[in-house]
């Protein structure tokens, strides 16, 4: 799908050639991105002042001519704005993001070795509904390409492409970009799963490794005793020990509560001495090698998958805003058309019924590609906060690694008040003007609600009358 995508792009002008080549021509990898707008211009120009257009037509009336360079002039602010920030992309993005990505895979390697200690880490990648969706989206375009290009066929013949590339260009376009964008964050996703994957066996593994029999509290780098208000020997092996040792040191439990300062850091010292981990402690032992020298490596690794999320977001976020203002357009005019005008007199006029299922399709198209980026951004922001409440996990039920050496408890309370952070800082958004999740369908359809209230409000009895286009109504009252 990814290869389909960038074959698309390199057709349309979207992306150079070689993009992933310093030392490459530069004239012939960018030939298309030049030529491709140019080419556009030259048939925009055309339909606008030429016989090339539907507004032309002997049968258009004044709201399918109207409807018609709605749909024009919003395609055009489409392609040209994201013609524009495509620009601004050059093959030093496409350089850094697949640098950054095979050292994210190199990693991810390294870990996936290390966590392989008895039984193969499975891998799962659900892409069923990846791609069973992609199928669905191709095929809405392909019909919605054949419908444009199988009615104009009809007055232009061969020349119908013009008319096509004014009305169909921009938002295969525009949809194509968005198409890369989910692409990329598909395989961030992808990183963040296996990344979860990796947590989740040192999660697995904390539940089969039985506690140590001495508790210490890490929170205060100091060892707990039974007499300071905490059982921290619950054997009475090791509280036997414990008092053999005292002992050796002359030190009497029953004087303990009058103990000076030197005293006390004798019992510091025996208790160090007590509750360190060697052969003489009873702990419980392990069933095998863990795989908990990843921690500090899954740690740099979900910094270098949220900084390449910051990276995509950053080159693709701005060419949201043009494209999802350009489906909120369409489809508030596709759902006034098709109350207001095709309900009422629909089948009366063949160019105007044309028109309307033009904006039906495309509206439709360009809601589903959002929508599916929508869905990818959510899931990936998902995945990243999943790794956090992993961590958390293991932190609660205190495994042997982790009361063994402190350091791994550092890092993994470091990681998660970092974590807390970015999610303040960062998540997909178009250019800090709207998030890119599900709260956004909510605005949209909100403000997509209040517009229309407006919309429908206004009477086109008068005006269809004069286009002699009689609505139903008028036609069962002269009866």
């Amino acid at each position: 799908m990814n290869l389909l995508l960038q074959t698309c792009s390199l057709i349309f002008g979207l992306m150079p050639f070689n993009r992933t080549q310093v030392d490459s021509n530069i004239a012939v990898d960018y030939s298309l991105v030049l030529v491709m707008p140019l080419l556009y211009l030259f048939c925009y120009y055309t339909v606008n002042f030429s016989g090339f257009s539907v507004r032309h037509l002997p049968t258009c009336n004044s709201i399918c001519s109207l409807s018609s360079k709605l749909l024009m002039h919003v395609g055009c602010f489409l392609y040209l704005t994201i013609y524009f920030l495509t620009l601004l992309r050059q093959k030093g993005f496409y350089i850094e993001f697949e640098k950054r990505l095979t050292e994210i895979d190199e990693l991810v390697g390294e870990c996936i070795k290390v966590a392989d200690t008895q039984n193969k880490l499975f891998v799962p990648k659900k892409k069923r509904l990846y791609y069973f969706t992609w199928i669905i989206i191709l095929a809405t375009f392909a019909f919605a390409i054949f419908y444009d290009i199988n009615e104009m066929s009809q007055y232009y013949g061969p020349y119908c492409f013009i008319s096509n590339m004014v009305f169909t260009f921009p938002y295969v376009a525009g949809s194509i970009v968005q198409g890369m964008f989910a692409s990329y964050v598909s395989v961030i996703s992808e990183r963040f799963s296996t990344l979860n994957i990796l947590f989740e066996k040192i999660n697995h593994e904390s539940d089969k490794r039985n506690l140590p029999i001495a508790v210490m509290d890490i929170e205060n780098d100091a060892h707990k005793d039974d007499t300071y208000g905490g059982p921290a020997v619950i054997s009475d092996l090791a509280r036997r020990k414990n008092r053999f040792q005292q002992k050796q040191k002359g030190v009497k439990s029953d004087d303990r509560s009058n103990n000076n300062d030197s005293d006390f850091a004798e019992d510091e010292d025996s208790a160090d001495e007590a509750y360190s981990f060697d052969e003489y402690d009873e702990t419980r032992l392990s069933d095998g090698k863990t795989s908990e020298e990843n921690l500090p490596s899954l740690f740099k690794l979900h910094d270098k998958i949220l900084s390449l999320s910051v990276l995509v977001n950053a080159e693709f976020g701005a060419q949201c805003v043009p494209y999802m203002a350009a489906c909120f357009v369409i489809t508030i005019f596709s759902i006034f058309l098709e109350t207001k005008v095709m309900f009422i007199v629909g089948g009366k006029n063949h160019v105007m019924d044309y028109v309307i299922y033009l904006y039906v399709i495309w509206s439709f198209t360009t809601m589903m590609v959002g929508y599916f980026v929508l869905r990818l951004c959510c899931n990936t922001n998902a995945h990243s906060k999943q790794s956090a409440m992993i961590v958390h996990e293991i932190m609660q039920k205190k495994p042997t690694f982790m009361l063994g050496n402190d350091v791994y408890y550092n890092k993994m309370k470091a990681f998660t008040l970092q974590f807390l952070h970015w999610e303040g800082y960062f998540q997909f958004n178009g250019i800090g003007l709207f998030a890119l999740d599900y709260t956004f369908i909510f605005s949209t359809v909100s403000a997509a609600t209040s517009y229309l209230i407006v919309l429908l409000q206004f009477d086109m009895t008068a005006t269809l009358k004069n286009e002699g286009l009689t609505p139903k109504v008028f036609s069962t009252e002269s009866n």
